[in-house]
């Protein structure tokens, strides 16, 4: 577990493609990948409490996609394709799936 500064200061971000809504967990058919992403976010929240956890959606959330300059140009470069893109701490760490829980972590820990 992180310790108390840095889990002041982590911060995780998903730049994800338009969804039904805001955690794309409803509708008819729901993605699986989108419920393990929900539980590992909690997962998260409950080991790092003071991290900040966000989800911008491209269709909801544009500015957040330009603030991140390595997102911005991946977008720009590859498409909504490219999507999800998750970034720590402003660095990208993964794009075109949702890192696994224990992918994450090893990512906070610096591994």
């Amino acid at each position: 577990m992180a310790n108390a500064s840095e889990e002041t200061t982590t911060r995780l971000e998903f730049f994800e493609p338009p969804m039904c809504c805001s955690t794309g967990l409803c509708g008819p058919s729901v993605d699986e990948k989108l419920v393990q992403l929900n539980t590992d976010i909690e997962t998260l929240r409950e080991k790092y409490p003071g991290m900040i956890i966000e989800r911008y959606m491209i269709t909801q959330q544009p500015l957040k996609f330009r603030e991140n300059p390595v997102v911005y140009q991946l977008v720009k470069e590859k498409g909504k394709e490219v999507l999800p893109i998750t970034a720590l701490n402003g660095e990208v760490i993964k794009t075109n799936q949702y890192p696994d829980l224990a992918e994450t972590e090893k990512r906070i820990a610096g591994v």
